[in-house]
């Protein structure tokens, strides 16, 4: 019995969650890194590192496509339901946390 494909719906689920509940604690973090980015750059310090977002984009659609290969075999509903499936439970645990959180 193969249940790789419920293992990945919990981990979408779990990974939401988890993304959630670090965007609503991580506000406060962000604030004071910005605060500190700025005091270090009238200090004459650059930490910020140069990432472009195209880069990142890139980066990320490279990612996608080299594992959508993968995600036919959730539960058998194709490409598209498998990909809707693991994206709502992501956005359901993601919500979940921002707002528990």
């Amino acid at each position: 019995m193969d249940i790789s494909g419920y293992v990945i719906l919990i981990i979408a689920l779990i990974d939401g969650l988890l993304f959630g509940l670090a965007i609503k604690k991580g506000i406060t973090s962000a604030i004071l890194l910005i605060i500190a980015f700025v005091l270090a750059t009238y200090a004459g310090l650059s930490f910020i590192p140069h990432i472009s977002a195209s880069t990142a984009f890139s980066d990320a659609s490279k990612f996608f496509y080299a594992n959508i290969s993968k995600a036919p075999g959730l539960l058998s509903l194709g490409h598209v339901g498998s990909v809707t499936l693991v994206l709502v439970l992501f956005l359901v645990g993601l919500g979940v946390g921002i707002w528990k959180g």
